[in-house]
């Protein structure tokens, strides 16, 4: 499509000031979206009843609370206003089930990214500036072997070059390193992918592992700390200079 012809000075500056006039192409952007809230999300809202009175999804990483099941459908219109050149996905069952209806409505297939999985302790030590040890030898091949069920294989596929979950050491600086390793793998494989482009792509993962990859693609900003919402989403676009800035951060637009 070919920019009008500006006679105007004024309206240059005027179509400037809007950002209706492009003068640099855009970036590769990353959008990431939480999944829906689940069971295990709200155990702490229910530890003061008897368990006998606690509904099934309490504690239930694998089932949506009756928010998470609205916040599933708000979702899935959300994402009808972008467009996704790719979409990857964390291979456990709530990030699955959050962008299912969205890309049943659609017809779009994503990809399961291992590497995007959740994992229980957030170690401080990302930022401690501490000198980190290699990587554990088995991290991306001592997990589990990750299986799609077959009323869901029309919509996800597996990566051919990893099909098991990462598998961390317990020890923080150990732990610290293999995370760092995993989100550090996470973006080097976006880059050989994607890097260099205008395409714009879609990640489902969690909390902390979005965290995390915030703190590799922004080199350690402060903005990696702020916890991120059920189903919300932040965005990072790539610079000239292969960095990345942030746009977007819980639905809400980043000022420059």
């Amino acid at each position: 499509m070919k920019r009008p012809r500006i006679r105007n000075p004024l309206w240059l500056v005027v179509l400037l000031w809007l950002g209706l006039l492009n003068v640099a192409e855009a970036g590769l952007r990353i959008y990431y979206l939480r999944h829906a809230e689940a069971g295990h999300n709200v155990v702490k809202q229910w530890q003061e009843k008897p368990k006998a009175q606690w509904p099934a999804y309490v504690g239930n990483p694998d089932m949506f609370t009756p928010e998470g099941e609205a916040q599933v459908a708000k979702a899935t219109k959300k994402l009808e206003q972008y467009h996704f050149d790719f979409i990857a996905v964390s291979p456990i069952w709530r990030t699955r089930h959050t962008i299912l209806p969205y890309l049943e409505g659609i017809g779009a297939k994503a990809e399961i990214w291992p590497e995007l999985a959740e994992f229980d302790r957030f170690s401080t030590n990302l930022t401690s500036g501490l000198a980190l040890p290699a990587p554990s030898p088995n991290l991306f091949t001592g997990g589990a072997v990750i299986a799609l069920p077959a009323p869901e294989q029309p919509y996800f596929t597996l990566r051919e070059d990893d099909r098991k979950l990462f598998k961390t050491g317990k020890a923080p600086l150990q732990l610290a390193a293999d995370l760092t390793a995993v989100a550090e793998k996470t973006v080097a494989l976006i880059r050989a992918r994607f890097g260099g482009t205008d395409k714009s792509i879609l990640l489902v993962g969690h909390g902390n592992s979005g965290r995390l990859l915030l703190h590799v693609l922004l080199n350690n900003s402060p903005a990696w700390k702020t916890p991120l919402v059920n189903t919300g989403i932040w965005m990072v676009e790539e610079q000239a200079d292969g960095s990345f800035k942030l746009r977007l951060l819980n639905d809400t637009p980043v000022a420059p």
